[in-house]
């Protein structure tokens, strides 16, 4: 490899690596580092086109409005596009396809973990300018408390760390079945367990890789 192509290639490890590290924090308890352009698809077949984010407390989708942030009704919600991601609403929250379509999919949930910071007493952690945390009943929230843009950008470093909670589901078109082999057997037919134990061992599942999951899709939907 060439000095030319060593630093082209550190370089781009360096902005992944910036982009994989982003501080979500309390101020700014979004999945996206900002806004970015996307459409969402309603039930009664409008649509909106405005820059939107993922907000981690409960998976709800926000969007601008000017320099206003407004929350989308998640129940009216049938599809959201931002950036290369695409979201079903499932349980009332926005579930990342990462294999599948509308009739079937692999399913990734991401959520802030609030409750981390409530019960540790604010020791989780947090960004290098922060010297406390409150606990959560006393906690401002990013995009709830503060919903004008260029002020919550403006905190965007003021609060603390936030962990994050992934989940990942088995999304039929009338089921969601969460990405454990306990939870799927009790929502099974005693008569399919058995078959269902031996699908997995003969694919190879392995519930701590979501990639692995995709047979299953066909299998649950059947």
């Amino acid at each position: 490899m060439t000095m030319r192509k060593i630093v082209v290639f550190l370089f781009i490890l360096f902005l992944s690596t910036g982009i994989q590290s982003q501080d979500i924090t309390t101020m700014w308890p979004y999945l996206y580092s900002d806004f970015s352009d996307g459409t969402v698809y309603f039930s009664n077949k409008q649509t909106l086109s405005a820059p939107l984010n993922v907000h981690l407390l409960k998976s709800s989708l926000h969007y601008l409005d000017q320099n206003e942030i407004k929350e989308v009704t998640t129940s009216d919600i049938v599809l959201v596009l931002i950036k290369t991601d695409t979201y079903y609403v499932r349980n009332n929250q926005l579930m990342r396809v990462l294999e599948g379509d509308s009739t079937g999919f692999i399913a990734e949930l991401v959520l802030a973990d609030f409750n981390a910071i409530h019960e540790s007493g604010g020791a989780y952690g947090s960004s290098s300018n922060v010297q406390a945390t409150r606990k959560l009943s006393s906690l401002e929230v990013g995009g709830i408390n503060i919903t004008n843009l260029m002020e919550l950008k403006s905190n965007k470093d003021n609060g603390s760390l936030l962990p994050l909670k992934k989940q990942y589901f088995i999304v039929t078109i009338d089921t969601v079945y969460p990405a454990n082999r306990r939870s799927i057997e009790s929502q099974l037919p005693e008569d399919k367990r058995k078959e269902f134990r031996q699908f997995v061992k003969t694919n190879k599942i392995n519930w701590r890789h979501p990639d692995t999951l995709a047979p299953l899709i066909n299998f649950l939907s059947n």
